[in-house]
């Protein structure tokens, strides 16, 4: 009886800490399925009513914001992680230095990437040449597209920080709450410019531009809900041992996710540069349909970074244990299950989605439905191992594997067409960091023993 007791607050633990997964989850869900459906009607949409080379442009746009995940120095990711370790030890002073320490951070990487851009402007014969081959009657358009990317982009650097700091407090439903609120606005905007004719830097302001708005609203209305920063003096919010941990993790978190973004964002980079903006239309509409599982998998594992590293502070490594396990199971399992329905119907779905006679290859849709499978048992890992503070081995890994998938993208795409992107990047990641993870797992839980 007394043995039964004394493991109730554990217990109890690890039930509030499943249900604070379950509650981010949820909330993502309903986000994510807001954005869901406003790609599946946005597109077709914009298909039809932009030239091809506009409507290239603006699926490259949209895919560089996975590209530039690492334009806030990775402090974004160490934020999260000590956040997470603040709210574990009940530590309010830290967890008001390490969000002050991360603004600055952060607010100092925006301008300097928006001075970058003003320096490209300056310096380079063609700036649009970024995005491919574009023709001169494109170019002015696709120019002030890129200009009003690159502000959102400086701007939204500093504004998403609050996703961390939502997250590594596990109270990730506000992020899902948020995303839904853009998607409804982006949802009437979209449809409305396209209506108009408008142009396309008006549809960069409908879709970054309402996800940077919403961050902002959700910035402002998380810390005074959560009284962060009541009490403290703003001159003690920049702490310098603060702010030189965040760089030093921060710089990990750099260099994993501009690997990241060079093996899994580069396809845009690869395919305009090779085979031109309309052909990347192409493969952007088939390679958002397998996305769309992944998204619905990221959504699910969105809450497991903190929880894993909650669980590791709190040395519960029969929990970490358990939990990985199964979510490499379930996420492998829906995983295949989405991607061979994919796979077999994705030919009535482009033609009653698109309403063309668009037939997207064979070779294509079964590299993606693979790709898609394994890299859903990655983020499971990739998951674990950020909230276990395991990223520098990340780091090595994740730069060879990368260097290697983009180097193989130039040589297959140009042989293969957009299923060598693809390709490139399932060999990459299947050699190298697939043994990889295999290897910290081992060591990790033996030395735990």
């Amino acid at each position: 009886m007394m043995r039964s007791l004394a493991t109730l607050p554990a217990r109890l633990r690890t039930d509030r800490r499943l249900l604070r997964v379950f509650a981010t989850a949820a909330a993502s869900y309903i986000g994510r399925f807001g954005a869901g459906i406003v790609v599946l009607v946005t597109i077709p949409m914009a298909r039809k009513a932009l030239d091809p080379e506009l409507f290239g442009t603006w699926m490259m746009v949209t895919a560089l914001l996975g590209f530039f995940n690492f334009a806030d120095l990775g402090i974004g990711n160490g934020v999260l992680n000590r956040v997470t370790q603040a709210r574990a030890a009940n530590d309010r002073q830290l967890l008001q230095r390490v969000l002050g320490s991360g603004y600055a951070c952060t607010v100092v990487a925006g301008l300097l990437l928006l001075l970058a851009w003003c320096a490209w402007l300056g310096l380079s014969p063609s700036p649009v040449s970024v995005a491919g081959r574009i023709s001169p009657d494109n170019v002015p358009a696709v120019l002030a597209a890129l200009g009003t990317f690159a502000i959102l982009i400086s701007i939204n650097i500093p504004a998403t920080l609050i996703q961390k700091a939502q997250l590594g407090s596990q109270q990730g439903h506000w992020i899902g709450m948020t995303q839904l609120a853009c998607s409804v606005a982006t949802f009437i905007a979209v449809p409305w410019i396209l209506h108009v004719r408008g142009q396309l830097f008006e549809l960069i302001l409908a879709t970054l531009g309402v996800q940077t708005l919403g961050n902002l609203a959700s910035s402002v209305l998380w810390l005074r809900r959560n009284r962060v920063f009541e009490g403290a003096r703003w001159r003690e919010l920049v702490h310098g041992p603060t702010l030189r941990d965040l760089l030093r993790v921060g710089s990990q978190f750099l260099a994993l996710q501009v690997a990241v973004a060079l093996a899994f964002q580069s396809d845009a980079i690869v395919i305009t540069q090779k085979l031109g903006q309309a052909a990347y239309g192409d493969f952007a509409v088939v390679q958002k349909l397998f996305l769309f599982v992944s998204m619905l998998l990221n959504s699910a594992l969105m809450g497991l970074w903190p929880a894993f590293g909650d669980a590791i502070a709190r040395n519960d490594m029969t929990w970490a244990r358990k939990v990985l396990l199964r979510s490499l199971a379930a996420a492998g399992a829906f995983a295949s299950t989405a991607s061979l329905t994919l796979v077999l119907t994705i030919g009535w779905i482009t033609s009653h989605w698109l309403k063309t006679a668009f037939a997207p290859p064979l070779s294509l849709c079964i590299v993606l439905g693979t790709w898609t499978v394994v890299d859903a048992m990655g983020s499971v890992s990739g998951v674990f191992m950020n909230g276990a503070n395991l990223v520098r081995i990340q780091v090595v890994v994740a730069l060879l594997m990368a260097g290697t998938a983009f180097a193989g993208k130039w040589v297959l795409t140009p042989i293969l067409g957009v299923t060598g992107t693809v390709l490139a990047t399932l060999i990459a990641y299947s050699v190298i960091s697939v043994p990889g993870q295999f290897f910290v797992f081992k060591n990790f839980f033996g030395s735990r023993k």
